[in-house]
């Protein structure tokens, strides 16, 4: 077929119908995208000693055209669905993925995604032969297609253009000025990328997910004030009118854990003093949580008890 000599099927991705209809198309999608980046890992040595490998936002990205948010909701499904592990590490955070190799999963999810085909297109439940026949195609068709991205080097936002050219004079006009637009914004991607990772590792440190609902748009403002302070290009920021720098400031804020946090929701609920910037107020109080935590829990145990006695 001539399309192909301008889609290119090296550069043509692919999913299983079954699986899709059992998952939802983006899911299906991603799950694709990281078994062939684990086969590719795994045929070089590049695995941890986990068997985890290494992909960012705009990798996936460019593998799959998805969103920051929309690989964030196929993720979960992968995950809770027990189709993959997903880990981070390394500061900045990065996040790393496995495939897990739980085949009875894949049977059940395929009779699930099966059955919903057939009750969609109830005319296939009388040709027998022909849904068989179809199926036996399309698993090729991806099987084979796995088997070419693993074969390729994965997708990572730094492709060589002339190159892709080369081995493709016919690479349509619009997928050229693609790649071309994320390169020329590949900073502004590498810092939402940043944002989101330690996005992510601040949630994780608070359990922020722990926290009762009526307390979470407080919660929320609290972490947006620690994701700035910790991605902030200043070289020093203010805490309690003195200069610290960036560095330090940083490294204590991705300390705190839940306990902070509830010590900085009980501290604000409790101050009655009149506030004039309290973004300020703020990023003191979340500095100094590990030191004045403990001292602050002692004060109003021992006020309660007195005022009980």
């Amino acid at each position: 077929m001539k399309i192909l000599e301008r889609i290119n099927p090296t550069n043509t991705g692919s999913y299983n119908r079954p699986i899709a209809h059992a998952l939802g198309l983006s899911a299906a999608v991603v799950y694709a995208a990281l078994i062939s980046k684990q086969v590719y890992y795994e045929q070089h040595n590049k695995l941890d000693e986990e068997g985890f490998f290494y992909s960012t936002i705009a990798d996936l990205q460019e593998s799959t055209t998805l969103t920051k948010r929309q690989q964030k909701d196929a993720i979960k499904v992968l995950i809770d669905k027990g189709l993959i592990k997903r880990k981070r590490c390394g500061m900045p955070a990065k996040r790393y993925f496995r495939v897990l190799d739980d085949t009875e999963l894949i049977d059940d999810l395929l009779k699930q995604g099966e059955a919903i085909m057939n009750e969609l297109n109830p005319i296939a439940q009388k040709c027998e032969n022909v849904t068989s026949c179809s199926d036996k195609i399309v698993q090729q068709e991806v099987t084979n297609c796995n088997i070419k991205l693993a074969q390729n080097v994965p997708y990572t936002i730094n492709h060589n253009i002339n190159k892709s050219k080369e081995n493709n004079p016919n690479l349509s006009i619009h997928g050229s000025a693609d790649v071309i637009d994320m390169m020329d914004n590949s900073a502004e991607i590498v810092y939402v990328e940043e944002r989101e990772n330690y996005l992510e590792l601040i949630r994780e440190n608070i359990e922020y997910d722990c926290f009762e609902e009526k307390e979470q748009d407080t919660v929320d403002e609290l972490v947006e004030i620690m994701l700035d302070v910790v991605c902030s290009s200043k070289s020093v920021i203010g805490v309690h009118g003195e200069d610290l720098p960036h560095e330090v400031v940083k490294s204590r804020y991705l300390k705190l854990n839940h306990e902070h946090i509830e010590y900085v929701l009980l501290s604000l609920k409790r101050n009655t003093s009149d506030v004039k910037n309290i973004r300020a107020y703020l990023i003191t109080t979340l500095y100094n949580a590990p030191t004045t935590k403990d001292a602050f829990f002692t004060a109003l145990v021992n006020h309660d008890m007195c005022g009980s006695a």
